[in-house]
């Protein structure tokens, strides 16, 4: 071969090594920061926690200058499994995104004789337009709503369920429809992450990819927290079988720009069952689930709300802040 011909060959083939690695870079960089790198130690004292009730599944929402939570709460006696037969919703208050939160009123009970009959569990709140919404679930795959004009009521439900789906985080969009990612567990027992899309809070809500699972590599989850950043959708849920960080039901944080196809941030878990507090000390708990991450107008995640259960299940909410995390991929 000639030489001008062998220097053409090796400067085409750094090209192409050269734009390999661009590319690698490329992908590597169009991964965010992981949240956990923003958490702060628990705030000891902060959260919210009710004497004689287990507390689960929180939710919060600013209106004016009070944080609102919304939760799910049954009486310990009862036991773990009473969230089956007791759990209804409560609302708490705090001034402080931090807390404590203090108790203020029972907001919804399951309902006999309608489809809401036998519990009021995994409750959300988001605001659509003017209307707080407050979605929960009553048996797996059935997921309903209330609606009210005001964050303290009174609630109008929805006579039916609107998704067939649990676990609901629901993202109001900026054009008003929704975005709802769900848990859905097919025949086979796997704890498929599935979406759905409705015009409006009221529906009809319309499942994606025929409700083939949206995580990669066959993930698994419960309890997703969404929130919308860096124009993606970015979800928190715990990792139900490992697949993605190596431990059962730790935290795992994933990012899609279209809803459909999910990138996994880090397999490093989010949180695992011990939580670090602000005064220096530890707690490992028996079992740390539904995770809320809370964000500003900004976007800036400011705080992970977790349901956490000692070994005597006394659960109550823990909070821990972040420090103003915004999802920085390209």
């Amino acid at each position: 071969m000639p030489l001008l011909d062998r220097k053409i060959l090796a400067t085409l083939m750094m090209a192409l090594v050269a734009g390999a690695l661009c590319q690698a870079a490329s992908s590597t960089n169009s991964l965010p920061k992981p949240i956990q790198d923003s958490l702060l130690p628990a705030i000891k004292n902060g959260g919210f926690a009710m004497d004689g009730y287990i507390l689960w599944c929180s939710s919060v929402l600013k209106v004016g200058d009070t944080y609102q939570m919304f939760a799910s709460r049954w009486p310990l006696e009862f036991g773990l499994n009473g969230w089956a037969s007791h759990s209804e919703c409560v609302r708490a208050t705090s001034s402080n995104l931090f807390g404590p939160y203090q108790f203020q009123e029972v907001v919804l009970e399951k309902r006999p004789g309608h489809w809401d009959k036998s519990r009021v569990h995994n409750v959300k709140i988001v605001k659509a337009g003017n209307k707080f919404v407050l979605f929960y679930i009553n048996t797996a795959n059935e997921t309903g709503y209330a609606v009210a004009d005001s964050v303290t009521g009174p609630w109008t439900r929805s006579e039916k369920p609107v998704i067939r789906a649990s676990n609901p985080a629901p993202l109001v969009r900026a054009d008003g429809s929704l975005y709802v990612f769900c848990r859905l567990r097919d025949s086979e027992s796997v704890n498929r992450g599935v979406a759905f899309t409705a015009p409006a809070f009221e529906g009809p809500y319309s499942v994606m990819e025929n409700g083939g699972n949206l995580l990669p590599n066959g993930g698994e989850l419960e309890d997703p927290t969404i929130w919308w950043a860096n124009n993606q959708y970015n979800i928190v849920l715990n990792d139900w079988k490992g697949h993605a960080t190596g431990i059962s039901k730790a935290g795992a944080q994933y990012f899609s720009k279209d809803g459909v196809h999910y990138t996994l941030v880090s397999r490093e878990p989010v949180f695992t069952k011990t939580v670090q507090y602000n005064d220096g000390s530890s707690e490992t708990f028996s079992r740390r689930e539904r995770p809320f991450v809370y964000v500003n107008d900004k976007g800036e995640a400011l705080a992970l709300f977790t349901a956490c259960m000692p070994a005597d299940q006394h659960a109550r909410v823990v909070v821990q802040p972040i420090q103003q995390y915004y999802p920085d991929n390209q």
